[in-house]
Parts: C-alpha cells; structure tokens; sequence
C-alpha cells in the first residue's frame, strides 16, 4: 500500500475513534485506568479486518503506553494493562494476551500467545487465605526488538533481541539475545547467528516485517 494512502487512512481512523476516546476518559473516571483499557480492549477487539486493525492502532495509541508506526494488533487480543508498549513495526496475532509488557521494534507474535505480567501474579504462600486473596507481584515482561514469537507461547520472563521461541513454549527464564528456545519450560535449542544465511545480493532492508497494514 502506497505511503499516501496509508497515511489517509491513519487520519480517518483516529477521526472515526474520537466517540472511543471519550468512552474511554468517562470510564477511566470512573472505575480507573487499568478497568477502563480491560473494558475497551474488550470491545475494539471484535473489529475486523484490515479497517479494525486502523481503528484499533489508532485508539490503543491514546491509551497504552506507547504504540509505535506501523503497528498491527489483530482481531480477539486483548490488553489488560495500560502500561503496555509496542514499538516500531510491532505485529501481534488473533487472541493474544499481553499484561505489563514492552515489545521491540519488528518483532513478531504469532496467534495465541499470552504475556502476563510475570509468573507471581498470584501469591500462595498462605493455606489459610484463598490464593485470590493473597498478594501477587506484578513485572513488566520485556521482549526485544526483531524475535519472533510462535502460536500459543507463554512468556513469563524476558526475551533478548533476535530470539525466536517456538510454538507452545512456555518461557520461565530470561532469553539471551539472538536464542532459539522450545519445550515446557522453554530451552535453548539454537542460536539464530550459527543459522544465518548470507545476505542475498541487493538486499539491504532486511525483508519485510510481517506486518498487513
């Protein structure tokens, strides 16, 4: 899609989400700003197609944290924290769920995954109180710019820069940079540089980043 046209349809969208935005403050108001992004999170992730994914950039951009150029959250995710940031060329899968994290420029999640806000969130300590009403510690997970993160992954620990954790993982320990990692729990199973192939003559962007919109 020609940047022109792009950049209309930007416009277009942040004009067509400003009723949202106000939804948006009222409610903050009144139940606080985590329930508010919970709630219209929630509902701005049953918009489909190419035109959800603008409206969705367009309105998550006045509530997360930060929300980068050319980036694209797909229909059925949904965030619960707005503290929340996705940078540069971020794209995220159908029915993922992200707590308290930050995603790198050009990375990747595939559908499915989830990223709370770390592996303490419940505590369980006491037998004689209910785990939901036992303090829990909530962390900022942060994955590095350029991985890619497969279906159904769990990531409840840091992720370095050019990793890829495969399908179904479930990671429980930091990710140094440029690692493979698969399994329950999440190993190392390779390093991306002793895989890489040489650059392709001509090619200086890199390849693209994933993203539809």
């Amino acid at each position: 899609m020609k940047p022109g046209v792009k950049k209309i349809l930007e416009l277009m969208a942040a004009a067509l989400v400003l009723p949202w935005r106000g939804y948006y403050l009222a409610y903050r108001v009144v139940a606080g700003r985590e329930r508010a992004c919970q709630a219209l999170s929630q509902r701005v992730s049953r918009w489909p197609g190419v035109g959800g994914n603008y409206l969705r950039r367009a309105l998550l951009r006045g509530v997360l944290a930060h929300v980068g150029r050319e980036v694209t959250v797909s229909f059925g995710t949904l965030f619960s924290k707005p503290s929340a940031r996705l940078d540069d060329g971020v794209y995220i899968g159908s029915y993922c769920t992200l707590g308290k994290v930050t995603i790198g420029r050009d990375t990747l999640l595939a559908d499915h995954v989830m990223i709370p806000s770390g592996a303490a969130q419940h505590g369980v300590a006491r037998l004689d109180v209910p785990v939901r009403q036992q303090p829990g510690t909530f962390e900022t997970i942060e994955i590095g710019q350029d991985c890619w993160i497969g279906a159904g992954a769990i990531v409840l620990a840091g992720v370095g820069d050019h990793c890829v954790v495969a399908a179904g993982s479930v990671v429980t320990h930091p990710v140094e940079d440029w690692k493979i990692v698969a399994g329950v729990p999440a190993r190392v199973v390779g390093d991306r540089r002793e895989k890489a192939l040489p650059p392709a003559p001509g090619d200086s962007d890199g390849g693209s980043n994933g993203s539809v919109v």
